[in-house]
């Protein structure tokens, strides 16, 4: 898109931009994110960022929840007299119609935030220092959020972690057999499958309510978080999935990620190990900020949590590559069946280490 009509754009949200320049930024896969730099050099820049609505298809829900989120941090730090509040919450501007977005003449959405500066993010988890910091903010946001009730949101994405639902697209997937490969995997569907009525437990927790409905970030990358100079956590940012759901998500899937020493599409099932440094430090800097606020059933169902990411993770693999590769993009043909079977093996490594994971939990 040419500098022009991005600045056109900035220039509709109700703040007084004189822009410098406006280059991408980052290297999101979902949205087109643009830095906009601005006069005088003293002066604030800002984010101006193009929502994938093929993936979420309520921007306006979405950009309700963020609102609804922002706000009630924001209420909870200026209670306590926190200072530099803008560094803490990010901060979202109004379009001149009043609404978190505008549309462009091609109906895209777009949105204009605060850029923290002095801040920087981290790609990847290097040590067990990094896992204890990024774990703490993850659980300081979610006790942020934790007297927020769940309801007053929408789901981003409806089902994201629903493994009732997860499990049902899979079956379909397998009588359907769209691409022939069912056939050729009866060990691996039946591996899955002989999970489901345990892993599913977590679903029906949320249905049943004893595991209670919260409000949860559900992409807990550690470049979803701003740092200081310091390398302490200021804020936890890509609020576009925060939705209703389980601690336990946000959780697991962290571990899912960053407990596995290998990649998750690793071939050579045998580098496929539980680290158990990393591990041991993201749980103890997660409880250090959210002990306080979970219930004792979610407490026992952390190190569960992680096992049931893995095996959703691996029946997304497996539905995709029985339905012919139509979601995931694919480096090599085969490659979301590398993918499944990883995901497999890690999951079979998360059994295998379930005491002690069970026991690092337990001693917070």
């Amino acid at each position: 898109m040419k500098t022009s009509t991005l600045s056109e754009l900035a220039t509709q949200f109700t703040v007084d931009i004189i822009i410098d320049t406006i280059k991408p930024f980052g290297n999101g896969y979902i949205n087109d994110t643009y830095l906009i730099t601005t006069m005088p050099s003293s002066a604030p820049n800002y984010i101006l960022q193009r929502k994938n609505h093929k993936i979420f298809k309520n921007v306006a829900g979405m950009m309700d929840n963020i609102r609804i989120t922002t706000d009630h941090i924001r209420k909870q730090l200026i209670a306590v007299g926190t200072t530099e509040i803008e560094r803490k919450v990010m901060t979202y501007y109004s379009a001149k119609n009043g609404n978190l977005f505008i549309n462009d003449d091609e109906g895209n959405f777009w949105t204009l935030f605060l850029f923290i500066a002095d801040s920087k993010s981290v790609e990847s988890i290097e040590n067990p220092a990094q896992a204890y910091s990024a774990a703490r903010a993850f659980g300081h946001f979610q006790k942020q959020l934790a007297d927020l009730p769940g309801e007053k949101l929408i789901e981003t994405i409806p089902n994201f972690h629903n493994g009732i639902s997860r499990l049902n697209d899979f079956k379909i997937a397998i009588k359907e057999d769209k691409a022939g490969r069912v056939k050729d995997h009866q060990d691996l569907i039946e591996k899955i499958l002989n999970r489901s009525e345990q892993m599913t437990s977590l679903q029906r927790g949320l249905e049943n309510k004893t595991l209670p409905l919260r409000i949860t970030h559900n992409d807990t990358k550690i470049n979803n978080i701003l740092f200081d100079k310091n390398n302490e956590p200021l804020c936890v940012i890509d609020l576009d999935t925060v939705m209703p759901g389980s601690a336990l998500y946000d959780f697991g899937d962290a571990i899912r990620s960053i407990g596995n020493k290998a990649p998750e599409d690793e071939p050579d099932l045998s580098k496929i190990i539980f680290n158990t440094e990393i591990y041991t430090a993201f749980a103890q800097g997660y409880l250090s900020s959210a002990r306080d606020f979970l219930t004792s059933e979610e407490v026992n169902n952390l190190a569960f949590s992680c096992r049931y990411m893995a095996w959703e993770q691996t029946m997304r693999f497996f539905t995709d590559f029985i339905n012919g590769d139509l979601y995931y993009k694919t480096a090599y043909p085969g490659h979301n069946l590398v993918r499944t079977k990883a995901q497999m093996r890690y999951l079979e490594v998360l059994e295998e280490n379930r005491e002690q994971m069970e026991e690092i939990v337990a001693k917070g």
